[in-house]
């Protein structure tokens, strides 16, 4: 058995893909990452998400400082096996299984699912590959082929897609991918791409097709006659104009039909359930990214927009949302420093937004084991309290909701993780990270 280091998500992407590429036998490769850090993480309390729903139910973040051992500082943790059989004539079949765990406790990620990450079988023709399974969803790829980072808790460029969960994996997907000269391209559908009827922030145990779940829990995904709750479509397309420059482009649509989304919390009484019934998701994200050839300077770019289409909103009240950040990486020998800035808005609603700013340094004590540092804060601007979208609390309106788009999907169950590898930020308040760690590919 072979191993090989694959560090950017982007490797993982092309890991079995390869069309009209013949190999001299049939392999199986164990491959993985490891990244463990002990961080200091101050979360403030903010204000109320709405009246009738203050921080102190539960359904936003802790406020206080807390010391961690954290999983995924700097990229995230996996393993997983991956095999190519050559057919002959360019054609090729290939799978990938691939979970995710935390060091801290050893507890599986992604639900407890063991290959949540990605579990496909493919077939490479002399005309593309196909490939079959749970898998990243194509618009996914727009950011992760810029990004100088690792797509772990401190990555900045994963905001682009946290407003979603439905924008990072996706079950039941079919995917065509093909590569001719500089691009790289994928079409993907999938006729439930993980979604109950009810979306909310339960998850794990708690979450089922009755009481409903976050986006992408496990067993959301199971396929219902005469419902398109879930269907998705996408595309991603990433052009490498020569080996220092590339640009990309990513598309993703889903459906809700009708599903409703709500604020669940066991401190409130069982009808306060604060919902709204949505229609279709639908986001672009564009990318870039050049590497001096003199230096090996790295900036990075991302910019994106999204739109939920809420049901009998009044007004404008359907969410549109804003994305953007960019990022820089310098190596210095065997030293790298590194920085990111980003934001993701609401252009109407609530006009609240989420601020970032990354800085982090590494150091590398060999080509696959590595020291790393980051200090990271979120800043939540509330902005201006608004019922547009039509929330109800108990089947009356709820009033004013305030809150930037890290907030609001975190308490409706649409982003999977909050900040900083679970600790959250509250509407009106900031997020500090500090840690170290040590990340090592295998």
């Amino acid at each position: 058995m072979q191993k090989t280091a694959l560090t950017t998500a982007a490797a993982l992407a092309l890991a079995t893909f390869g069309a009209g590429t013949a190999f001299a036998q049939s392999s199986l490769t164990l491959y993985g990452n490891a990244d463990v850090s002990v961080d200091n993480v101050k979360v403030t309390k903010g204000v109320a998400l709405a009246p009738g729903v203050p921080t102190s139910a539960g359904i936003l973040a802790a406020p206080g400082r807390v010391t961690r051992v954290s999983p995924s500082g700097s990229s995230q943790t996996s393993f997983g096996l991956k095999g190519e059989e050559n057919l002959g004539d360019g054609y090729k079949a290939s799978f990938v299984l691939e979970g995710q765990l935390g060091h801290d406790t050893g507890a599986l990620g992604q639900d407890g699912r063991i290959f949540g990450r990605q579990s496909y079988v493919g077939l490479t023709t002399p005309f593309g590959e196909v490939r079959l399974g749970r898998q990243y969803a194509p618009i996914f790829y727009s950011t992760a082929f810029v990004t100088g980072e690792r797509f772990g808790a401190t990555d900045l460029f994963i905001e682009g897609g946290a407003t979603n969960n439905l924008m990072v994996r996706q079950d039941n997907q079919i995917s065509y991918w093909l590569k001719a000269g500089g691009f790289t391209g994928s079409l993907a559908y999938s006729p439930n791409a993980g979604a109950y009827s009810k979306v909310n922030a339960q998850r794990g145990g708690s979450a089922s097709s009755a009481s409903g779940g976050i986006l992408g829990a496990a067993g959301a995904g199971a396929e219902a006659s005469d419902s398109k709750v879930g269907r998705s479509v996408g595309f991603f397309g990433n052009y490498a104009f020569d080996s220092a420059l590339n640009a990309t482009i990513g598309y993703h649509r889903n459906e809700f039909d009708d599903a409703s989304v709500s604020v669940v919390s066991s401190k409130l009484p069982a009808a306060a359930v604060a919902g709204i019934t949505l229609d279709t998701y639908q986001a672009y994200n564009l990318g870039i990214k050049y590497v001096m050839p003199s230096n090996g300077i790295l900036l990075d770019a991302a910019f994106g927009q999204g739109r939920y289409d809420v049901n009998g909103s009044t007004g404008d009240g359907n969410l549109k949302i804003q994305f953007v950040a960019a990022g820089i990486r310098v190596p210095v020998n065997q030293w790298t420093f590194s920085g990111q800035v980003s934001q993701i808005k609401f252009k109407n609603f609530t006009k609240g937004k989420d601020t970032g700013l990354m800085l982090g340094a590494e150091y590398a004590l060999s080509k696959r084991t590595t020291l790393y540092a980051r200090a990271v804060q979120i800043r939540d601007d509330e902005g201006t309290a608004s019922n547009a979208a039509g929330f109800t609390l108990g089947g009356s309106p709820i009033g004013p909701v305030q809150g930037g788009p890290d907030v609001i999907a975190t308490a409706l169950g649409l982003r999977e993780t909050p900040v900083f590898a679970g600790a959250g930020i509250n509407p009106g308040g900031k997020s500090t990270y500090i840690g170290a760690g040590v990340r090592h590919t295998f």
